[in-house]
């Protein structure tokens, strides 16, 4: 089986992070051309009596939408991702349209692609599927910084650069 893209360059990130045992450790793996990620969601992140709340929804999305601009910049350099974070991306946008409730008693399937990319910027689009449904569509806006010398976490999101 494939090693998760974030068993491969481990960092702190409460939604994506390995090494943050309270986070929500999301696993993202390449399926063909798109970028796939099967999330369970535990009890506690219950929104209204059996459905998954809504912003844990957007947190998940915008983790693995990330994840998904950083792989598509590996494999447009022909490299592989491991250590550290050579792509790192932080988010300048991020929609998400909900079209059904999520049920919180089953497996969240998140599908995504870059659909462009220019310069620094990648798009991403996000389909969100629970029990074979398509509970919600997203698109995010990530941009590519360079990650700053000084620092240990090489996270994608906390790479504190100023992004135009």
């Amino acid at each position: 089986m494939a090693t998760a893209m974030q068993d491969r360059v481990r960092v702190q990130c409460y939604g994506c992070g390995a090494l943050n045992p309270h986070g929500l450790q999301i696993k993202s793996f390449w399926a063909g051309d798109e970028v796939v990620c099967t999330w369970r969601p535990r009890p506690e992140h219950i929104g209204h009596p059996g459905v998954l709340y809504g912003g844990l929804i957007a947190a998940v999305v915008d983790c693995h939408c990330i994840w998904t601009a950083a792989a598509h910049a590996y494999r447009r350099a022909g490299r592989d991702m491991d250590g550290t974070l050579e792509y790192p991306f932080v988010t300048a946008a991020l929609r998400v349209d909900y079209r059904k409730p999520v049920p919180i008693e089953h497996p969240v399937l998140l599908r995504a692609r870059e659909v462009e990319f220019t310069g620094r910027k990648s798009i991403i689009d996000c389909r969100v599927i629970s029990h074979g449904m398509q509970c919600a569509d997203a698109q995010v806006i990530a941009v590519l910084v360079a990650a700053p010398a000084q620092s240990t976490d090489t996270h994608p999101h906390h790479v504190s650069q100023e992004v135009s």
